[in-house]
């Protein structure tokens, strides 16, 4: 057999463990590609506790579409506005995108603004209305509650929140309450108002010593005690609700005292 006849037959010779005849094609890969007699094609095995794996259950009442939704909403996204380069959440760059547009002069984009502008101003106003109804009821009734408790002499209640601490604008309709609104806040309250009550006690002690002293270093000691208790006083019922601000009696107006107000105007600051 010459040397052309040689490569021809090397050619058609069909590969091992294989049909005589077999042609590459779909669902007939090539020898080289194919699994090998004996040998697993997933030599790793099974992943652990992946055979008959169940979806993952949703909790009850839960809403994913929902929560996917929102969390693509307030993704960050970049955005050029001019020569500027500026991050904003999804769903405010579609908004802007919308307000550009109207202002270009897009009916559709001005139509579509104006009706959702409207809408989210309607659903405020009944919001606070009901909320503004709420509380006047609320209010209202405790109040008389308490009253006829005082009239017969019985244990006043003590409403979380207090009606006392309600606090409505009639003209504007906000209601603002100036105390606890939870049963920890309650007790939170509690114990502030003890601490600062102590502190009064305190500075009334220091004060007194302060006024009777004779020795130079002794005043000067006791001076920095009536100031160290009169800033804890301070800086507690500075942030106490109004109706539970109380003054401090034997206040010191010497350099370096503090002065009721001065600890919450140096953090608004």
């Amino acid at each position: 057999m010459d040397g052309g006849s040689k490569e021809k037959a090397a050619q058609h010779t069909s590969p091992p463990n294989l049909p005589a005849k077999y042609g590459v094609g779909y669902a007939k890969p090539p020898a080289q590609h194919q699994f090998q007699k004996g040998k697993s094609g997933n030599p790793r095995g099974r992943p652990k506790g992946s055979k008959n794996k169940k979806p993952q259950a949703m909790p009850f009442g839960s809403r994913p579409a929902e929560e996917l939704l929102r969390q693509e909403a307030y993704r960050p996204v970049v955005v050029r506005e001019g020569n500027n380069i500026v991050e904003l959440p999804a769903i405010q760059a579609v908004f802007r995108a919308m307000g550009v547009a109207a202002m270009k002069g897009n009916r559709f984009a001005q139509r579509t603004l104006a009706e959702m502008v409207r809408g989210i101003e309607a659903e405020d106003r009944e919001l606070k209305i009901e909320n503004l109804e709420h509380f006047v009821k609320y209010k209202q009734s405790w109040d008389e509650e308490i009253e006829r408790c005082r009239s017969a002499g019985l244990t006043e209640p003590q409403p979380i929140p207090h009606p006392d601490d309600i606090i409505i604008n009639p003209n504007t309709g906000d209601v603002r309450i100036d105390g606890p609104k939870t049963k920890e806040q309650k007790q939170r309250l509690d114990v502030a108002i003890e601490r600062r009550n102590g502190c009064q006690e305190e500075v009334t002690y220091f004060a007194t010593k302060h006024e009777n002293a004779c020795d130079p270093k002794h005043k000067a000691y006791w001076l920095d005690e009536w100031h160290f208790e009169q800033k804890m006083f301070d800086t507690i019922n500075d942030f106490l609700g109004t109706r539970y601000q109380i003054k401090l009696t034997d206040r010191s107006y010497a350099q370096g005292a503090t002065q009721s107000g001065d600890i919450a105007r140096k953090l608004q600051q």
